[in-house]
């Protein structure tokens, strides 16, 4: 049975039945088909022009660089941003890597938005790491590439360097939306540290 339904939703994504201009249907079936069966969103609850926005911008990030997100995580992301809007406080990102889904934050809302990373690549492992997994240096993209690539947008604000180290400047700030994407235990235990106590009543943080 599972195998007709998926046979059914990859010809469905694919037929220019539902690929008319504007079909929600015939887009979230494409975009369903084209990430392999993974759904990026809730069919009945995502009904907005935003939403295909959002897919789009997602599609058209991950063409420009790496982004290391599926593209369901990558929505999710860019649809809490835009819940959070009118929540007080500021967007940060810890573990910036190339900048795409800071990009997508960049796009979902015009609050002041903190990126926080060495720029170096992982720092080193804790005893509770997988050194299978993960290794210092991994995921490196310099300040000057990260700054480059979002040369046009404003009130992006970089901090280089092992966090929270670099975390005085925005130590007295709330926060709206924080995104933790650290692969490492003791870098995402320090940052759920700080940022917690800092979180807006509503806000959210995703690690």
């Amino acid at each position: 049975m599972k195998k007709i339904i998926k046979l059914v939703i990859k010809w469905l994504g694919t037929t220019k039945l539902l690929s008319i201009p504007r079909s929600y249907i015939g887009r979230s079936l494409a975009y369903y088909y084209l990430s392999k069966g993974k759904l990026i969103y809730d069919f009945v609850n995502s009904q907005s022009k935003g939403d295909i926005k959002g897919i789009d911008l997602i599609k058209r990030i991950k063409g420009e660089t790496e982004m290391l997100l599926a593209d369901q995580e990558a929505y999710l992301i860019y649809i809490t941003v835009k819940k959070t809007e009118k929540i007080e406080g500021d967007v940060a990102e810890v573990g910036v890597y190339k900048g795409g889904s800071a990009k997508l934050m960049r796009e979902a809302t015009k609050k002041p938005l903190h990126l926080f990373d060495t720029y170096e690549g992982l720092p080193e492992l804790s005893a509770k790491d997988n050194p299978k997994q993960f290794q210092k240096g991994n995921h490196s993209a310099s300040l000057e590439s990260v700054k480059s690539y979002l040369s046009g947008y404003l009130n992006v604000n970089f901090y280089k360097g092992l966090f929270p180290a670099t975390a005085e400047p925005v130590k007295d700030r709330k926060f709206s939306f924080v995104h933790l994407d650290l692969d490492i235990y003791e870098s995402t235990l320090n940052s759920l540290k700080f940022f917690y106590p800092r979180m807006s009543r509503g806000g959210y943080h995703k690690s």
